[in-house]
């Protein structure tokens, strides 16, 4: 497998670990607001509140457990950076340049190819 090929793999890994770290961020916000939002009422007219604390309970323990995997996913996110550091870093220039633009920096390949003044072909390719 060639450099570029190799690259290409490992900046897809990249993109993916950011992804899997935004959705896990957003599953997290959403936990959050469940156990801070299942509270029993202060005061007024008397509910039962048992189902609704082990909501909240449960909702906690999800957050937490949410919580864990960001860190684990940010962990492995760091560890991939390095490796694919070190294989984009032997491409030529330009391959180098749009690898890092389209899987770190995210901007498309259609944004590549005006960058260079060129046809969305040529970056694709």
């Amino acid at each position: 497998m060639d450099k570029a090929w190799k690259a290409r793999d490992f900046l897809k890994q990249l993109k993916k670990l950011n992804k899997m770290i935004e959705n896990k961020t957003i599953e997290r916000e959403q936990w959050k607001s469940i156990a801070t939002g299942t509270t029993a009422q202060m005061g007024g007219e008397r509910v039962q509140s048992s189902g609704s604390q082990q909501k909240m309970a449960d909702a906690v323990d999800r957050y937490i457990d949410i919580e864990k995997e960001i860190d684990k996913a940010i962990d492995q996110l760091i560890d991939t950076r390095k490796d694919i550091i070190s294989v984009i870093e032997q491409l030529d220039a330009t391959e180098y340049d749009i690898a890092h633009k389209v899987y770190v920096q995210f901007i498309t390949l259609q944004d590549v190819a005006d960058i260079y003044d060129k046809s969305y072909n040529w970056a694709k390719t």
